[in-house]
């Protein structure tokens, strides 16, 4: 296959791909990076363009890791192994014998135990939660971020019912502080942290809350400083809109204009019934409110907002070993924490694959999904690594009904082989 031609190829299967399905791929865009072809970008569907910005959901959480390895560092306090409670503002962990063995690796590897998504029914009773009762609501007119929903395990997803200032009030809006400090009371670790593996959403949550101990700042203005900024990633940002309290805004708003406001792309149901998956909690116009406005909290769980050109400057930078533009942005420790396997098949913050997989990318390979069929790889491979994105905007059903393997088609069976394929064999030619 020539050199030249072979990302066309890909363009135009993508786009044939999309006119077939518009239902199932309304737009997306799409970009890989190769040492031989550089960078290209492209993108399917009216209303796409290539510097459209998406919400990333829980791709968020490798930038979420970053920032704590950093912010670790920073104090000279880079052990993985550090018990969570011994960090400042993080004691609330020394109350528990069993929260007492969580550690920094556990948070980011999914193996410390805390919760995932789940019926309320099937989870344990907290102040704001009878699994034997009522479903949970505390809808708050002062607070308009929409209603909660039945389920746990992801504040910014679920909205749920937390404990604040002797009440209950949904998730969405409180700080990052008050839902953290819910989570490590409320919350006791399903396993013992460390002897086994289970994705979990929670984790990231008190992360997060580790790195503004850390760092005295909202972890969103704190990765701008250190990450966003020095790799040119202008598009990258946690709050699209202020919350409406002057005091939270001053701490965590990022002066996102309206131009960027207007690039942020809508998304699609491709729900089997047309309805909100049932784990997901409405904005206050009983629709997914891309904007999140309103919202205090700061969600890095699965909150940030990205392009595919500034997710390609990152992936380049872990690549390169932790330089951009001949300036090192992470350590070498850091990038070796986030690119290598750390046991149970995650890096601090990547899936990482131990053996080729269907998809065609090699042993090494780290990736990551979100929900809103968003995913980014690098595969390291030895001579020709390839680092790659493809965002759409659509919501599929997980839980009760399940279409993810439908809304995911076009980049497991579609997008990444064809490029893995392009690029083996026209480095094949050299």
């Amino acid at each position: 296959m020539s050199e030249k031609y072979w990302w066309e190829e890909v363009e135009e299967k993508m786009r044939a791909y999309q006119r077939a399905d518009p239902a199932n791929l309304p737009g997306a865009v799409f970009a890989v990076e190769t040492p031989r072809s550089g960078r290209l970008i492209s993108s399917v569907g009216d209303g796409w363009n290539t510097n459209a910005i998406c919400a990333i959901a829980s791709m968020t959480k490798p930038f979420t890791a970053t920032a704590l390895l950093l912010a670790l560092e920073e104090r000279g306090l880079l052990d993985i192994e550090m018990p969570v409670f011994e960090l400042e503002g993080m004691e609330l962990y020394s109350r528990d014998e069993m929260k007492r063995k969580i550690r920094v690796r556990h948070l980011l590897q999914h193996t410390s135990g805390l919760l995932s998504f789940q019926h309320y029914k099937k989870g344990p009773a907290t102040r704001c939660n009878d699994p034997e009762g009522a479903s949970p609501c505390c809808a708050d007119l002062d607070e308009p971020t929409g209603s909660t929903s039945e389920w746990t395990g992801s504040p910014g997803i679920t909205n749920e019912c937390i404990h604040v200032d002797g009440r209950c009030r949904p998730a969405r809006g409180a700080s990052l502080e008050a839902v953290s400090e819910f989570v490590m009371q409320a919350y006791s670790p399903a396993f013992e942290p460390g002897t086994d593996s289970s994705y979990s959403t929670y984790a990231f949550t008190v992360a997060a809350r580790a790195v503004e101990m850390l760092t005295g700042e909202s972890i969103n203005r704190y990765l701008r400083s250190k990450v966003f900024e020095p790799l040119g990633m202008e598009d990258s940002f946690f709050v699209a809109e202020k919350s409406g309290d002057d005091e939270v805004d001053r701490r965590i708003t990022e002066g996102v204009s309206e131009e960027k406001r207007a690039r942020v792309a809508d998304v699609t149901l491709i729900t089997q019934d047309g309805e909100l998956p049932e784990e997901i909690a409405p904005g206050r116009d009983g629709r997914w409110d891309k904007l999140r406005r309103g919202w205090k909290y700061i969600f890095p769980e699965g909150g940030m907002y990205s392009t595919a050109e500034d997710l390609l400057a990152y992936l380049a930078m872990l690549r390169d070993g932790g330089m951009s533009r001949g300036r090192p942005v992470l350590s070498e420790e850091i990038v070796r924490l986030l690119v290598k396997d750390q046991g149970f098949g995650h890096t601090m913050g990547f899936g990482y694959a131990e053996k080729k997989n269907r998809y065609g990318n090699g042993v090494g390979t780290l990736s990551h999904l979100g929900r809103f069929m968003t995913y980014i790889w690098y595969d390291p491979g030895q001579d020709n690594p390839v680092i790659g994105v493809f965002l759409s905007q659509r919501l599929t059903n997980l839980f009760a009904v399940r279409n993810l393997a439908e809304g995911t088609r076009v980049i497991f069976s579609e997008f990444v082989p064809l490029v893995t394929k392009s690029v083996s064999e026209v480095f094949a030619e050299v």
